[in-house]
Formats: C-alpha cells, sequence, structure tokens
C-alpha cells in the first residue's frame, strides 16, 4: 500500500467515521461515543438473557459440543500455544538476523505460516460461536450500534430501509484497520508530526483521553509504544522499527531479559540474609507443578544445564545414585583436590 492509503486511515481515524459507498448510496458509519456504548452494554446482557431462554448454547457448551463432535480438542488448545510461542521464537530469530537478507524472508515466511496455522486452529474452535448466547448478543449489540451511528450524507440517521445491518456490517468489518495498518500509521510522518506537537497542547484530536473513541485511542497506546522504543537506550535501527515482525522480536528479547534480570533479583531476595547465602546449592520445596517451575525458573543457564545432566544421570543409572557421584559434583571435587595440592606445595617453599 502507498502513503496515501495510510493518509486516508489517518484522516478515517481524525474524523471517527468510515465512508462508505452501498450501490451508489453514501453513508458514514461514526465510532460510538461512551453514552452509546454504556446503552450498548444493556442491549448485550439483554440480548444474552433472551438467547439464554430460548435455548441457545453457552460458550462453554459449545465447546463441548466440538469435542463430543470431533471438531475440536483440548490438543488444540495446547497446539495453539505451541505455535504461538514458536512464532515468538521466530521473531527472535528474524530479529536477531535481520540483516542477512535471505535468511530474513525465510524466518519471515515461516512467522506466516504458523500464524495460517495458529488461526485455523482458533477458528475451529470458534466455529459454533454464532450458536451461543454470546455470539447472538455479541451480533445484536453490534447492529444495534450500527443502527445509532450510522448516518446519511445529509447527516440524518440511516433506516436501513434499503440495506439490513448485516449487510453493512458486514461492510465494515472488512474495512476494519489492521493491527499492522494501526502500527504503520503510528510511526508514519504525518501522525508523528500531529503526535508531538500534541504533547505541548496536552491533546490529540483536539480532544483529551475520555473524549477520544476506539480508534483514536488505539493509534495514540501505538504511538506511545513507539516513543518507548524510540527513548530506549537500546533502541534498534529505523529498519527494524519499521518492520512489525523484528520490532516484536526486540520486544521479546527485552521482555525475557527483563524477566531474567526479575527472576535473578528474586533469587538474590530469598538468599539474601539467610544462613544459606554462601551456599552453592539451596533446596526449596513446591507444593504444585507451577510452584516447581517459578522455583526452577530461578536458575541460571549454568544451573540449568548442571540439572539436566544430572537428570541424564538419574535417567540412566540402575539403581540409587548418590550425591557424591554426580559428574558435576566429581569435577568440583577433583578441581578442589588439586587447588588444595598446590597450595601445600607452594606453602612448603615457603
Amino acid at each position: 500500500m502507498d502513503d496515501i492509503y495510510y493518509e486516508g486511515i489517518l484522516n478515517r481515524i481524525i474524523q471517527g467515521r468510515l465512508r462508505i459507498n452501498v450501490d451508489g448510496l453514501v453513508l458514514f458509519i461514526y465510532e460510538p461515543d461512551s453514552f452509546i456504548l454504556e446503552e450498548s452494554y444493556e442491549v448485550y446482557e439483554e440480548a444474552k438473557r433472551k438467547a439464554y431462554f430460548s435455548g441457545c448454547y453457552l460458550k462453554d457448551d459449545a465447546v463441548n459440543l466440538l469435542c463430543e463432535l470431533g471438531l475440536w480438542t483440548p490438543f488444540d488448545k495446547k497446539t495453539s500455544k505451541e505455535l504461538e510461542k514458536t512464532i515468538e521464537d521466530l521473531k527472535v530469530h528474524l530479529y536477531e538476523n535481520f540483516f542477512k537478507k535471505k535468511e530474513a524472508i525465510g524466518i519471515k515466511a515461516n512467522i506466516r505460516m504458523k500464524e495460517k496455522l495458529r488461526d485455523e486452529i482458533l477458528q475451529k474452535e470458534r466455529q459454533f460461536d454464532y450458536l451461543t448466547c454470546e455470539g447472538v448478543a455479541g451480533f445484536t449489540r453490534k447492529s444495534w450500534i450500527l443502527s445509532n451511528t450510522t448516518k446519511t450524507i445529509e447527516g440524518d440517521t440511516y433506516d436501513f430501509k434499503e440495506n439490513a445491518p448485516s449487510k453493512i456490517l458486514d461492510i465494515y468489518g472488512a474495512k476494519t484497520i489492521t493491527t499492522k495498518e494501526f502500527r504503520k500509521v503510528a510511526r508514519s510522518s504525518p501522525f508523528r508530526s500531529m503526535w508531538t506537537s500534541s504533547k505541548t497542547r496536552g491533546d490529540v484530536f483536539g480532544k483529551c483521553a475520555v473524549k477520544m473513541d476506539g480508534q483514536q485511542l488505539a493509534l495514540v497506546s501505538y504511538a506511545m509504544m513507539y516513543d518507548n522504543v524510540y527513548e530506549n537506550p537500546e533502541q534498534p535501527s529505523d529498519s527494524v522499527i519499521n518492520d512489525d515482525d523484528a520490532l516484536d522480536g526486540w520486544f521479546i528479547v527485552q521482555k525475557r531479559k527483563h524477566e531474567k534480570d526479575r527472576k535473578a533479583s528474586e533469587a538474590d531476595g530469598i538468599l539474601s540474609g539467610s544462613i544459606n547465602q554462601n551456599a552453592q546449592e539451596v533446596m526449596l520445596m513446591a507444593n504444585s507443578n507451577e510452584d516447581a517451575k517459578n522455583i526452577y525458573d530461578l536458575n541460571n543457564d549454568h544451573a540449568r544445564m548442571k540439572l539436566a545432566t544430572r537428570q541424564s544421570q538419574i535417567d540412566a543409572s540402575d539403581g540409587e545414585l548418590h550425591f557424591k557421584d554426580f559428574a558435576d559434583i566429581k569435577q568440583e571435587r577433583a578441581i578442589n583436590a588439586v587447588q588444595t595440592g598446590l597450595a601445600a606445595v607452594k606453602g612448603s617453599k615457603k
């Protein structure tokens, strides 16, 4: 898409409305204000109540039905989470190899493939949503908002006599601003100029935050995200910033680094002031699998390698394995023996 396309999206966000042409009829769909949104939640709850008493499934019941029909299983959910982790790792790999063009192209293609697989699995879980109380209520709420925010070119509220709300909703849905488009607009020159000047005035779009619609707030949040990137001491190159996948990789690296530092600080806090603070190893009891994972995460990379080696020895052993028989302990004792011997030799020469 060229710059004019994104300028059009920016103008749409500034105006707070979408202009559509339906068989020669020009309509404007405005973003709902806080009063319309407030009432729309009541519309949703009432529609959900009616759907429930008319016999519609609740979302959890629909998921159970999918399982019974063999259309979806909990394994699919596990797979989607694994794919999400794989996509994260691929984005990190892209960031770390961004300037190796051939490799970067292959990584990007792999990201798109994994995203497609993930989305297909998620869609399987949602395929009966339209039959659920939540699905019916959601459609009713959207239709009600549309009926109160769609106007003719003359400024009158549209009566939907010629076009059903569902038809207009489909058109609006097809023109939903994507995350990629929000990010492109947020770092574009026209909006960055607006955003920078608004900081001195204390507003943007000519209104304060509580008066902004959902699209305007979304764009502001992305602008703030890019501000944080530009102000970071480890700011990546402009080429990385302008590539959504690579920048996501940079974010993940920063997040993992922060998480690693936080866990190291937690480990220091556990040992600080305790009788075990000078110990090489400290045993902590876990009350659940989650506790065990959290305790394991306190270990640094060297400690994790040591644990993996010990586990391999345990798995390969025929019976009991004494602590002193672990390979790392034997190695450590051998090193200590050599150091003690050297110290004794040096001492005897004095």
